[in-house]
């Protein structure tokens, strides 16, 4: 059984990302599953940018978003992000988004592994994947 590995971020919505309404507008939220995505990448040992040089990309190719609750400006959230399977060619992720202790947006993206230099989808590299299997 696959042990599913999750990390909590904690953000402040910027003034910047309001709409007329004084809500987070919503597309903010794929780039807060972004944040939390990217800090889970740091916490099992990896840098999306180390990555990148290596020519690894992971773009997004399917994603979900549910929102039950609005963040407004200077709300402080919490981001949990959690594997939700062993990666293959493609990485899994779940997001709960909460605002003092409650649930205000739920999320799922789907990523691919890509060869940046000649744009075809790769298996998780081994050290990634060994990393995950060890946590």
């Amino acid at each position: 059984m696959h042990k599913k590995i999750s990390f909590s971020t904690s953000i402040i919505v910027r003034y910047c990302e309001t709409d007329a309404m004084s809500y987070s507008h919503h597309s903010n939220y794929l780039k807060y599953y972004e944040v939390g995505r990217l800090n889970w990448l740091k916490k099992i040992g990896f840098s999306y940018f180390k990555m990148e040089k290596n020519n690894i990309i992971l773009p997004v190719v399917e994603s979900k978003i549910i929102f039950r609750k609005p963040a407004y400006f200077e709300d402080k959230l919490k981001i949990k992000t959690t594997l939700l399977n062993p990666p293959s060619y493609s990485i899994e992720f779940q997001y709960e988004i909460f605002k003092d202790q409650i649930l205000i947006n739920e999320g799922y993206t789907k990523l691919i592994f890509f060869n940046k230099i000649n744009n075809k989808p790769i298996r998780c590299p081994k050290d990634i994947a060994d990393s995950i299997n060890n946590f």
